[in-house]
């Protein structure tokens, strides 16, 4: 669960598993999401994330240029719209599946993908 130094409590919701195999590695030392980059609501899982060179915060990811560690968030967060966050669930290597990533962010897997080639995406196959 991302923490903020604000106090809240949130009813605990279903979740979604968007991984595609057992094996998976997070980020170490966890992850600062700037605040100010997201919009307020329901970051999602699945979320694609860049660290920006010169903030050293995470944002969602628009493109390559200025940013580095193409990751992938692996929990939901209830943002505020302006507080940073810290989160651990941040996939650095695995596989997930695309149609279970947030729509928006289906859409730029071509760009992120070879940014970072330890993810892997997957055709979620019904049967």
């Amino acid at each position: 669960m991302a923490y903020t130094l604000k106090q809240s409590e949130t009813q605990f919701r279903g979740g979604k598993n968007i991984l595609a195999s057992e094996h998976v590695q997070y980020v170490h030392g966890g992850a600062t999401l700037d605040g100010s980059k997201f919009p307020e609501g329901l970051i999602e899982v699945g979320t694609l994330i860049a660290r920006n060179d010169s903030t050293g915060k995470y944002e969602p990811f628009s493109d390559a240029e200025g940013f580095k560690n193409f990751y992938i968030l692996n929990e939901d967060h209830d943002h505020d719209g302006k507080t940073d966050a810290i989160t651990g669930a941040v996939i650095i290597e695995g596989s997930v599946y695309l149609k279970k990533l947030p729509t928006a962010d289906q859409s730029k897997v071509e760009t992120f993908a070879p940014l970072n080639q330890n993810i892997h995406f997957v055709d979620h196959i019904e049967g």
